[in-house]
């Protein structure tokens, strides 16, 4: 299996990449900070890596010269590793579409893509260049990695945006890494510049606006025909989280009963019922894309949810009696335990049909393991 190492393994890009990677059994290895600022250690991170995947670089600072500098140090100090260890491994570079472009950032990273085709050249390893367009994707940092992200993040807190008309092209940072995976089997030099979704600023604002009033209200939209959307949703969603759950739901009594709605869809869906004995934990799995919803119906229950390499476990306790529902976040494990003395009864509802050859399902317990270093 090859081992690919990952610069910038902290940032978005990087987290968003550790995920897929690990999802389906790569075997990986991270350099961050501290590991440019040792040279032993960044030996050691290049020694044991057959491809790295360098997403590292400077896009804000507080002059022009640290944006150029530091791309350009970036990769200096990984040329530099490798002519210590005389490691010979492939390079796949994360650029930008504007590297080329006049300006600092364009500048900077089109010296950094030189130095590292001349370091993989050195050794006959490959090298990629990709440029890619506008990534976006769940769990960004607002006001610093994506506009994207800064929109979802204002419209999930109700707070105003400004639009302007400017035009953008916008590619899932998953999109990406699943790019990155096949260079890297692929194993030979090129560049490439992956295509994205064109679509003004006003036009993103209005359709990202759209699905943030479905979202808080509990209501799915229309997301099947197009993946595009269903992206986008979830990066709302990633925004809201967990600051809007649970999600109270209206109980509606008289003499017979009671009535409530759990999920209104446009589109198709899945529901199922899960009855669940006291002390049984259900779930322990994560999803790349998946909408999924938990509503307990009946007993009593302890949801834990938490995002992938993060030790923070968030936990919801729900009551059958006190309806509400816990939509789960892409790339966040979860479980659900009965923790009552009678049988729990759970309407679990995802916004696609089971499919046993793609189900989007990947095994992980809440408490007690991770994913593999």
């Amino acid at each position: 299996m090859t081992i690919v190492g990952i610069t910038g393994s902290a940032g978005f890009f990087g987290w968003h990449l550790r995920c897929r990677l690990q999802t389906f059994g790569w075997d990986v290895r991270l350099a961050d900070r501290a590991t440019f600022a040792s040279d032993d250690l960044l030996d050691e991170f290049v020694a044991d890596s057959d491809v790295v995947m360098h997403l590292a670089g400077v896009n804000r600072a507080n002059s022009d010269e640290e944006i150029l500098s530091g791309n350009v140090s970036l990769a200096h100090a990984l040329a530099d590793a490798r002519a210590r260890t005389g490691t010979s491994f492939g390079i796949v570079y994360a650029n930008s579409i504007k590297a080329g472009e006049p300006g600092v950032y364009g500048e900077a990273k089109s010296k950094a893509a030189e130095i590292l085709a001349t370091a993989a050249a050195e050794t006959g390893s490959f090298f990629v260049d990709v440029l890619f367009p506008h990534l976006f994707g769940e769990f960004g940092v607002p006001f610093y990695n994506s506009g994207v992200t800064t929109f979802a993040h204002q419209l999930a807190k109700g707070e105003p945006s400004q639009v302007n008309d400017g035009q953008l092209e916008l590619l899932h940072v998953q999109d990406a890494c699943q790019l990155i995976m096949d260079v890297i089997e692929k194993g030979e030099s090129t560049q490439l510049r992956p295509p994205g979704r064109k679509i003004s600023v006003p036009d993103t604002y209005e359709l990202m606006a759209r699905l943030a009033d479905y979202a808080k209200t509990g209501t799915i939209p229309h997301i099947l025909e197009d993946e595009f959307e269903l992206r986008l949703f979830n990066t709302i969603r990633s925004q809201m989280w967990p600051d809007a759950y649970p999600f109270e739901i209206t109980r509606h009594a008289d003499h017979r009963g009671a009535f409530f709605e759990v999920v209104r869809a446009w589109g198709q869906g899945q529901t199922s019922i899960s009855t669940t004995v006291p002390g049984v934990i259900r779930g322990e799995h994560y999803h790349l894309d998946k909408v999924e919803r938990f509503a307990v119906i009946s007993g009593e229950a302890q949801i834990r949810v938490r995002r992938l390499f993060t030790d923070d476990v968030i936990e919801f306790d729900v009551r059958g009696d006190e309806p509400c529902f816990i939509d789960m976040p892409p790339l966040c494990t979860h479980d659900i335990t009965n923790t009552g003395e009678s049988e729990l009864v759970t309407l679990f509802w995802s916004h696609d049909h089971f499919d046993p050859a793609n189900g989007d399902t990947y095994p992980l317990q809440v408490v007690g393991e991770e994913l593999p270093a």
